[in-house]
């Protein structure tokens, strides 16, 4: 069946009287607040988080402009509550995100409710048979309530090429999952998860958006847009489009497409308000060239994916700018993808990387996953330097 996605584009999304009418203007496409979202509703929005920092001009979170604007929007449909919610990244705290990031000045101006999920239940449901999770748990908050809106922000991703929609579904779910997700396959798991978990409603902050090494270490885009629909595989779809990225290569799409849910083809899309070639800007992916600077670090890629070469580069940066030494390191053998195999060298301390290295798992330094949480890779090293880990014992992110 056709679906629609709607685009409203403006001029300075840190404006809030400009988004304010940019978003009245979204819903006039999609459909009025009080003609989609029935009278009474315990409506949850789930924003995408990513940082106790402020850092929502940087493009890495749902923005508190935006979200303000968002909230008063709904609000016209006379909803008996509107609940803000979210279960952050792993290692973070959902808390300081929201006082951070402007959350809090957002509910006092609206009323809204500040929740931590992490705070309320989850509530076990069953996934495709033949599947990688065969069941997953997810916020009870989010499955009670009436009207359940999807806000991500619009950005890139080294591993899911983009994370818009059918990402942010993640934040639904306990830290367990989402170790869990890293470790049996992050893209298939998310395309699961959005099998058998639909919002009534998608808008995205595309107001200030990222490019580069998303999702937290990216460059930021003033795209100035807000887009917005109810089927996530063709809102990822439409947004792909609009960051110049082939939708044949964002793998939770291929993967959607192949389980046949969400529309059948690009033709079944329509667009309405601005068009994709209106607003079309490319946008820099993660996937620069794994390159690294310390004598001591030999890396041996062995037909690696993306995800794996880029979280592997990410992770050795985020070291740097935290003001990791060459001097401080001892050799290190790093061997990543399916064709690598270890020299041996009796001098090199081997760091076999994701789970197509699994033949390695036994070695004290193997970093699970698929890929590998970038946070994960870091934290390996610290601890090879004999610094203290910041994300906990490796084992918690296994699962047998």
């Amino acid at each position: 069946m056709p679906t629609s996605v709607a685009m409203v584009k403006g001029k300075n999304g840190k404006d809030l009287n400009q988004v304010r009418r940019m978003m009245g203007d979204l819903f006039s496409l999609i459909g009025p607040a009080s003609k989609i979202i029935p009278p009474k509703s315990r409506v949850l929005i789930k924003p995408n988080l990513t940082a106790e920092e402020n850092l929502w001009e940087k493009g890495i979170l749902t923005g508190p402009i935006f979200m303000q604007a968002l909230v008063e929007e709904v609000q016209k449909a006379n909803p008996a509550e509107v609940i803000i919610a979210e279960a952050i990244a792993i290692g973070l705290n959902t808390k300081k995100a929201f006082a951070a990031n402007g959350y809090e000045e957002v509910a006092k101006a609206t009323g809204a409710r500040l929740l931590d999920l992490y705070d309320a239940e989850f509530e076990k449901i069953r996934t495709a048979e033949g599947g990688l999770l065969k069941s997953v748990r997810v916020s009870t908050e989010v499955l009670r309530a009436d009207f359940f809106i999807n806000a991500p922000v619009l950005k890139t991703h080294f591993c899911s090429t983009l994370s818009v929609a059918m990402k942010n579904l993640k934040g639904t779910t306990p830290y367990e999952e989402k170790k869990r997700f890293h470790f049996l396959g992050l893209n298939q798991a998310v395309a699961e998860l959005n099998a058998v978990l639909k919002p009534h409603l998608i808008v995205v902050d595309g107001l200030i958006a990222m490019e580069g090494d998303g999702p937290i270490a990216g460059t930021p885009v003033g795209l100035n847009l807000l887009i917005a629909g109810t089927d996530a595989v063709a809102v990822d779809t439409v947004c792909a489009r609009v960051m110049e990225i082939d939708p044949a290569e964002v793998q939770p799409l291929c993967l959607a497409e192949k389980m046949g849910y969400g529309i059948p083809g690009e033709t079944q899309i329509r667009v309405i308000g601005r068009s994709i070639a209106d607003v079309r800007r490319p946008f820099l992916r993660a996937c620069a060239p794994l390159q690294v600077d310390f004598e001591k670090i030999r890396i041996v890629d062995g037909q690696a994916c993306n995800s794996c070469r880029d979280g592997l580069r990410i992770a050795i940066n985020r070291l740097k700018a935290a003001g990791l030494s060459g001097d401080k390191l001892p050799e290190l053998e790093i061997i990543i993808g399916s064709q690598a195999t270890l020299s041996g060298s009796p001098t090199c301390i081997a760091v076999p990387i994701g789970n197509c290295q699994n033949q390695y798992k036994h070695l004290p330094n193997y970093v699970p996953g698929c890929p590998p949480p970038t946070f994960l890779m870091a934290d390996q090293l610290r601890e090879i330097l004999g610094e203290p880990r910041k994300f906990g014992p490796k084992k918690d992110f296994i699962t047998e």
